[in-house]
């Protein structure tokens, strides 16, 4: 759902509230950026300046006001670095930097289920908190190696590949995190290509984009960017996935994914059984 927002703020610039989703998701710009400037896409290697905060007291979490920091858009390193508690970049904010000019500034409104959720972040972010982030986009340069792609594969270094099995309709949405799909799936382990998940092959799971990481972070990640109509082979790599009942511990996993649908209104989580 898009919206435009026409309230001026004390800068005296106007944000516009370019997304808005109906679980709280929000990206609003609030400097366009260069016209003629650089563009963040996939692949490209970006320097940001951002600040994390609280959005019920305002208090900051995390401050990269004065030290930028880097990444290659769409590679997987914010994937890794959430995993692993550093930087405080989510993968929400990584998409909502997507489409940014240099010079341009954004405003990112998280809910807890794309941020921290019911655990929270040890001090700094209490449980089921909603977080701001405040984004600059200092700088696009060429990528380097890190993402090899093909017209219908794409392989990160750390193992994510994705591979298009059957595209989707090429004006049809789009998967983002933030909003709601529906998707058929089935899960294997790709030593043996044991199934371990298969719940929702003949049936879609309806859910929130980034929004349940019960699959494993590369999941969602693989999905992102889907047309629906299309088919995706996502192979996870032990770091972007999980542990569960049928799943031993640095497994590699393989989803084929079908993107049945990207609904407008918040729906109930089908939940997922491991």
């Amino acid at each position: 759902m898009e919206l435009r927002s026409t309230t001026k703020h004390k800068s005296g610039t106007i944000p516009s509230v370019i997304f808005s989703n109906t679980n709280g998701y929000k990206l609003e710009e609030l400097v366009k950026g260069k016209p003629d400037g650089k563009k963040a896409v996939p692949g490209a290697r970006i320097s940001v300046r951002y600040i994390g905060k609280l959005q019920k007291n305002g208090k900051i979490f995390v401050d990269y006001s004065k030290t930028p920091f880097e990444f290659i858009l769409g590679s997987g390193e914010v994937l890794q670095a959430f995993e692993f508690g550093v930087g405080g970049f989510l993968p929400g904010v990584e998409s909502g930097v997507e489409g940014m000019l240099v010079g341009g500034k954004r405003r990112i409104t998280v809910p807890p289920l794309m941020g921290y959720g019911k655990g929270g972040d040890g001090k700094l972010v209490p449980p089921n908190a909603w977080l701001v982030f405040e984004v600059e986009l200092l700088d696009v340069s060429a990528g380097s190696s890190m993402i090899e792609a093909t017209s219908d594969v794409t392989t990160h270094d750390n193992g994510l590949t994705i591979e298009v099995l059957v595209k989707g309709k090429p004006d049809g949405k789009i998967a983002v995190l933030g909003k709601w799909i529906r998707a058929l799936y089935t899960g294997k382990l790709q030593k043996n290509g044991e199934i371990f998940d298969s719940k929702f092959s003949k049936r879609p799971k309806t859910f929130c984009l980034g929004g349940d990481h019960k699959l494993g972070l590369g999941f969602s990640f693989g999905i992102t960017g889907m047309h629906v109509g299309e088919i995706r082979k996502i192979t996870v790599p032990p770091v972007y996935g999980f542990v569960g009942k049928r799943v031993p511990r640095h497994a590699w996993l393989v989803f084929q994914v079908e993107l049945v649908e990207v609904v407008d209104d918040e729906v109930v989580d089908d939940g997922n059984d491991e």
